[in-house]
């Protein structure tokens, strides 16, 4: 008889993100980026804890949520819920296992977001197990098909009026964002999103066109940092003419070949504004070194 041999396990390494031991691919540059640039992946751990004073029954969602570290570094700031999604097969195994170690109050749903009618053809996903980017991957058929926030949060209500919204999926960021509006302007989250226009070499003003999309449902204020976590401006959704600026400035570096490929964004809408300004407080007072120190 004919035995298949089982696949072998992913490779894994551990990482320590406060009280929490958790499992990455053994690929994973999450360690040494942290290593060497301070502020690496943790505004938005400050940011969760900053909303949490406003919200004591503070909800998050994180969209691309890979293996759960960023749902970890969420509860190491802020003890709350955190719904992870995330549709890359390759990943879904560890991140199962990393929501044991968080405790109750993660919940997994494991599906990608996006505009519903469309699929994703598994074999075209780039880097997936890692950094899965679906730009090639999209099809009008398939057996993975998209599904809307709002369809997804059908199934996990008490995330339904979530005030904190975190979005990481290689560029699809903005299609994501502008299919998700509708729910956006109802719960009104502070959106914590990845913003890189490189990945959208067809559509150039996705990103200005996204961001005046949330101006346009009453998001007023703009937190930009770099891809080394530092604080780089915040802005009114007034002074839109800026986006511009900083849309051509990362142009500008991936034509010369430098260092900053993308921003993160923390969008926060007009009835938060106090939360805007502490954001904004906490970052002058404690980004005062720089991530190469």
């Amino acid at each position: 008889m004919f035995w298949r041999r089982k696949p072998d396990p992913p490779k894994i390494q551990f990482a320590t993100i406060g009280r929490y031991r958790i499992q990455l691919p053994a690929e994973s540059r999450l360690l040494e980026y942290q290593e060497r640039y301070k502020r690496y992946d943790s505004a938005l751990g400050e940011i969760a804890r900053i909303a949490q004073s406003k919200y004591p029954q503070l909800h998050a969602i994180d969209i691309g949520a890979n293996v759960g570290d960023t749902a970890a570094l969420i509860r190491r700031h802020a003890d709350i819920p955190v719904l992870c999604v995330e549709g890359d097969p390759a990943v879904i195994p560890i991140l199962r296992q990393n929501a044991e170690q968080l405790g109750n109050g993660v919940e997994i749903e494991p599906s990608f977001v996006g505009p519903e009618g469309q699929f994703v053809d598994e074999r075209r996903i780039a880097d997936a197990g890692r950094n899965a980017s679906l730009h090639e991957a999209v099809r009008r058929t398939g057996q993975l098909p998209f599904r809307s926030l709002k369809t997804l949060l059908a199934n996990h209500r008490r995330f339904a009026s979530a005030k904190l919204l975190k979005v990481d999926t290689e560029g699809f960021d903005f299609r994501i964002l502008r299919s998700s509006l509708e729910w956006l302007g109802a719960a009104r989250p502070l959106i914590f999103f990845e913003y890189d226009p490189s990945f959208t070499p067809s559509e150039p003003t996705a990103g200005i066109d996204t961001l005046m999309a949330l101006v346009g449902i009453g998001y007023e204020h703009f937190v930009f940092y770099d891809n080394f976590g530092n604080f780089i401006l915040s802005l009114r959704g007034v002074e839109h003419d800026h986006f511009r600026e900083l849309d051509r400035y990362l142009l500008a570096n991936r034509k010369a070949g430098t260092v900053v490929y993308y921003f993160d964004v923390c969008a926060v809408h007009g009835d938060d504004a106090d939360l805007a300004q502490a954001i904004r407080s906490h970052e002058l007072e404690s980004a005062s070194g720089s991530s190469f120190d």
